[in-house]
């Protein structure tokens, strides 16, 4: 009896330590990356693009984007000056554009060109968590180290992109490089995670670059700058406000 009791113990010691141990589930794994691409909850950050024909600059663009609770994001239009006092506004899977001198927003579409290869919901998401359910789907080398891939669903048909393919590194769960396709089942681009930048000691992504998949020889690259907390009004997310502060 002794010894039957002394193995129970022993058991229900052991128990909570294998869960420790115990390999993170998709979900887990998702919620690593978006700490990486964004870990606030409630943000203002600046965005800065610039569109490449081959090595030829064409085009650079600043945003600033305030964004809460996952599903809710305004980009300011800061320069070039003609976009100057335009904005967008997302929440959840609807999108609006308002443009100076006109009396409302119009809805267009998440998918619709911004800017080079960016799209408007490019620059107005930053949680994958948010709008796609994960799945693991396998692991890969990338630059010579160990991957894990995401397959991720969208939540709601009118997410961005219906799916997407996310390769993670193994070591720490940061994001290396994804696809994203469309309802078809068609990839429509190509997106890099290349450089990191230090925000009160954890690394948060710093740029990205954006491959259109029917134009290989274009690219964006989207670069984040000023990432910091704030508690941007409610009353900012409504597009009835939009262009009236």
């Amino acid at each position: 009896m002794y010894r039957m009791m002394a193995a129970l113990v022993l058991l229900c010691l052991a128990a909570p330590a294998a869960l420790m141990s115990a390999a993170p589930d998709a979900l887990q794994i998702l919620q690593a990356v978006d700490s990486f691409r964004n870990p606030f909850d409630r943000f203002e950050v600046d965005i800065t693009l610039k569109s490449f024909a081959g090595d030829r600059l064409t085009d650079t663009w600043t945003l600033k984007v305030d964004g809460r609770d996952g599903d809710k994001s305004l980009v300011e239009f800061v320069s070039p000056a003609i976009e100057k006092g335009k904005y967008l506004l997302m929440l959840r899977d609807a999108m609006w554009i308002y443009l100076p001198n006109t009396s409302k927003p119009i809805r267009i579409s998440p998918l619709q060109r911004l800017m080079g290869d960016a799209s408007n919901g490019d620059v107005a998401r930053s949680k994958y968590a948010t709008d796609y359910t994960a799945a693991v789907a396998g692991q890969d080398t990338v630059d010579g180290q160990k991957a894990q891939i995401l397959e991720l669903t969208a939540r709601d048909e009118g997410i961005s992109y219906n799916k997407v393919k996310l390769w993670v590194r193994q070591t720490d769960y940061r994001p290396v490089q994804a696809e994203y396709y469309g309802t078809s089942g068609k990839l429509l681009k190509r997106v890099f995670y290349r450089a990191y930048a230090n925000l009160n000691g954890a690394p948060v992504v710093q740029e990205m670059e954006i491959f259109d998949a029917s134009r290989p020889d274009r690219r964006t690259v989207m670069s984040f700058a000023n990432l910091h907390k704030k508690d941007v009004p409610d009353k900012m997310f409504n597009q009835s406000y939009l262009g009236r502060w």
